[in-house]
């Protein structure tokens, strides 16, 4: 249970900070109906298809499949797309943005979602690194270049949901070869990056960030929680948000809210003038 002696010593350290940096992944897009993945009952449940040849999402989401079983690799993102295109953000993403142009002298996102819900939002695209990409932009399979586009069409692939299987892929422009996600996936060395997002998060972090706010993490991909833990050791001061305890072990914050991440920040907005 939250009290809200925590939720007051969260929201005290937010009204003090002029320089934060939030730290999103899964757990904020969960309270929009993004699966996580991580569940595998709810996995197989989606996808049962994929049970038969027992393929798990970190297959599915790795250039090997889209070697291998390109047919069910794209219907994998295929569904992510149609999914993520009927949900909406939910009121913690407008808050975050409300926060960043109101109330802190500057902000940043740094999130390892791939749903583009931030920047659906309206979050400013020079304060967000989409660190594994963002399922709304595509690359060349072939690395014909290191370019890569945006494609919002929803449908942009046919899916034969039954089966879990997609056609009529998208192309690269340039070659015309069969065009992949702009996502960095398990065991990728192919994907080409996001060279502004990142030089503008270099330069962000380049100052001394007063506050970091950990958001929805999860073992599985502990990338936001390494990074918190760095920022922390520097003295940088630390709110973990999520209902999960455990997902505290790693950064170790120094106020844990364990809630959800629209209940958590709903709260706190209540004492944010």
């Amino acid at each position: 249970m939250v009290t809200p002696k925590v939720i007051k010593q969260a929201a005290k350290l937010i009204n003090n900070a002029k320089r934060v940096l939030f730290l999103t992944s899964a757990g904020m897009s969960a309270d929009s109906n993004i699966p996580t993945f991580r569940d595998k009952d709810g996995y197989w449940k989606n996808f049962p298809p994929f049970k038969k040849k027992n393929l798990q999402a970190q297959d599915l989401a790795s250039p090997w499949a889209f070697r291998n079983e390109l047919a069910h690799a794209w219907a994998f993102y295929e569904w992510r797309r149609q999914n993520a295109s009927k949900n909406t953000p939910h009121a913690g993403y407008k808050i975050i943005d409300k926060w960043m142009k109101n109330h802190f002298e500057d902000a940043f996102i740094h999130t390892t979602n791939t749903d583009g819900y931030h920047l659906r939002s309206k979050c400013p695209a020079n304060q967000i690194i989409e660190v594994h990409g963002s399922m709304w932009r595509l690359q060349c399979l072939e690395i014909c270049s290191h370019d890569f586009w945006d494609e919002e069409t929803v449908p942009l692939c046919k899916l034969d949901q039954e089966n879990m299987r997609a056609s009529n892929y998208p192309s690269c422009p340039q070659c015309h070869a069969t065009a992949r996600p702009h996502i960095l996936m398990f065991g990728d060395m192919d994907y080409v990056g996001h060279p502004e997002q990142e030089k503008n998060f270099e330069r962000f972090v380049r100052e001394e960030v007063d506050l970091a706010i950990l958001v929805g993490s999860s073992g599985a991909v502990p990338t936001n929680d390494y990074l918190a833990l760095e920022l922390k050791n520097r003295g940088t001061k630390l709110i973990n948000i999520n209902p999960d305890q455990s997902a505290n072990n790693i950064a170790q914050a120094e106020i844990f809210i364990s809630l959800k991440s629209r209940d958590a920040f709903s709260q706190l907005d209540e004492l944010i003038p």
